[in-house]
């Protein structure tokens, strides 16, 4: 997964009007990865955009003139990018496809594609638009769930889309300025409205799926009290009013254990905090226990299991990445 670290201003601005779209198509396609984009109109073009981290994210706020975006079977082989693109479409309109469903979107609409697979986006006027990347292990659903909601038309005037779409958009203009633990905090707000939003949106296809909304909000639960060292699948089934073996059978129906997802997800947000600068100075025992992994020895021995090194050597391996010319300080290592 890239680290996305500066802030890019992809523009059009003073460069020479026969190298505008090659420009454009250039800076895109470097800050959101490997992008086909054509021209749907002869007229002179214009772009400009700002991008931004936003911890594990990359949040874009581009207004430019009429084009044509895909991602190629091609580009997708390559394995670079592992993520979801969610849209909120703010002026003007946007034709968005993959595997061959059709979306239009308005002003307010969200549609959401995975990058693992081929894409398009047009655009056949002016428009504005924020697009916001989010790697997959972010959301707690299966990919081959949201394979049923990508690249349709979310309509943001009513459920969770109007929530997310004002969100997305105050997000795209304030990110730049937000840093350390507000970064975090923000990033892990717009995952949960993402996986709301795409929660919600599976519930509406598909209502009469055995198990399907009680998993959702089974995970849900789970991602909302990893810190807590009690966390079990005892405590899990009764607050679902469930019993223990109906749990295990609604994780099994998908090859996991309750146990097993709950070490996962508590995993990937250790990483992510051993990850980012706002927690360099902080013991790695601690970050392990803020996500109720209490014993040392055991946190070290799963996680090297996950991620193929220690919690020490991952975390200088990121924050050097991150640092100007590799320079990081992790004195609280420990």
């Amino acid at each position: 997964m890239p680290s996305y670290v500066t802030t890019e201003y992809p523009s059009t601005d003073g460069v020479a009007r026969a190298d505008r779209f090659a420009h454009w198509a250039r800076e895109i396609s470097q800050v959101f990865g490997g992008l086909d984009t054509r021209p749907v109109a002869a007229n002179a073009f214009h772009g400009t955009a700002t991008c931004d981290a936003l911890g594990q994210l990359l949040l874009g706020s581009i207004s430019a003139g009429p084009l044509r975006v895909r991602r190629t079977e091609r580009q997708t082989s390559r394995g670079e990018d592992d993520h979801y693109k969610v849209a909120l479409q703010v002026a003007g309109t946007c034709v968005v496809e993959q595997d061959g469903t059709y979306g239009t979107l308005g002003p307010g609409d969200l549609a959401i594609c995975d990058t693992t697979r081929p894409y398009a986006f047009r655009y056949d006027a002016a428009f504005r638009t924020v697009l916001m990347l989010v790697p997959r292990a972010m959301l707690p659903v299966r990919p081959e769930a949201v394979r049923g909601l990508t690249a349709r038309r979310l309509a943001g005037e009513s459920g969770a889309a109007a929530v997310v779409g004002p969100f997305l958009r105050s997000l795209g203009e304030q990110a730049r300025v937000c840093a350390g633990p507000a970064e975090t905090g923000l990033a892990d707000g717009a995952a949960s409205l993402v996986t709301a939003l795409v929660s919600e949106g599976l519930d509406r296809a598909a209502p009469a799926e055995p198990g399907h909304a009680m998993m959702l909000r089974i995970r849900a639960h789970i991602d909302s009290r990893l810190p807590d060292p009690g966390l079990t699948p005892d405590s899990i089934a009764q607050a679902h009013g469930i019993s223990r073996r109906y749990l295990f059978k609604l994780f099994a129906a998908e090859g996991l254990t309750v146990a097993g997802w709950i070490r996962t997800r508590r995993l990937e947000r250790c990483a992510r905090d051993l990850a980012g600068p706002a927690a360099a100075r902080q013991p790695i025992g601690m970050i392990a226990a803020r996500w109720g992994l209490l014993d040392g020895r055991h946190f070290s021995r799963v996680f090297k299991a996950a991620y193929g090194q220690t919690p020490r050597d991952f975390r200088r391996r990121a924050l050097t990445e991150r640092a100007p010319h590799g320079r990081i300080s992790t004195e609280a290592d420990g």
